[in-house]
């Protein structure tokens, strides 16, 4: 290729590389359409992972549970949030202003009192007690900018779609505006039949 020919193709090589920037950016746009359990906008980052009785059952009996806990674990729907602050005001996670509904009814979240019950009739050590508390989501904290946090939160097992507003305060002292997201048609994972 000359320099003359290089020179004039100049327009070309920009026209074709802005288009393919056009053409990526639409399919980012495009991927996050279809990716229904994602949310991010200037102020946070947020995604439910979901997980399958399988998963739950490889993770417990990888750290030696017994099959009793690990049953009464796959009673129950597990929902992962994921959380990043991304502005500069504090961002408060508090459990108990969340909802989770189906068909405009409550479900009663499982808070950690049950599993106090239910690791005692079915004799969990201590340790793994442990444990298992370290894989929930926190029932309170703060989150600065740029902090994130997971964990699990636990539901009676649902067998059809539901919603969750997770309710945010915000502000050092609780009493900025209200940060809200919802996520719909969120299904508890069960094995196929």
């Amino acid at each position: 290729m000359t320099a003359l020919s290089l020179k004039k193709s100049k327009p070309a090589i920009l026209a074709f590389l802005l288009l393919t920037l056009f053409f990526v950016n639409l399919q980012a746009v495009a991927a996050s359409l279809t990716k229904p359990n994602r949310y991010e906008d200037d102020e946070i980052f947020m995604r439910i992972v979901l997980r399958s009785p399988e998963q739950l059952s490889a993770f417990y009996i990888g750290r030696e549970f017994k099959q009793s806990a690990i049953d009464r674990i796959l009673e129950t729907c597990y929902v992962t949030p994921i959380i990043k602050n991304k502005k500069f005001d504090v961002l408060w996670l508090e459990l108990d202003n969340w909802e989770f509904t189906i068909n405009g009814k409550t479900i009663k979240r499982i808070k950690k009192d049950y599993w106090k019950k239910a690791w005692k009739e079915t004799g969990l050590p201590q340790a793994h007690q442990s444990t298992f508390g370290w894989t929930l989501m926190p029932e309170a904290r703060d989150l600065r900018f740029d902090e994130g946090v997971g964990g699990s939160i636990v539901l009676p097992m649902q067998t059809g779609p539901f919603t969750i507003t997770a309710n945010f305060k915000t502000g050092t002292n609780k009493k900025g505006k209200l940060k809200t997201v919802v996520f719909e048609g969120i299904s508890c994972v069960r094995d196929d039949p």
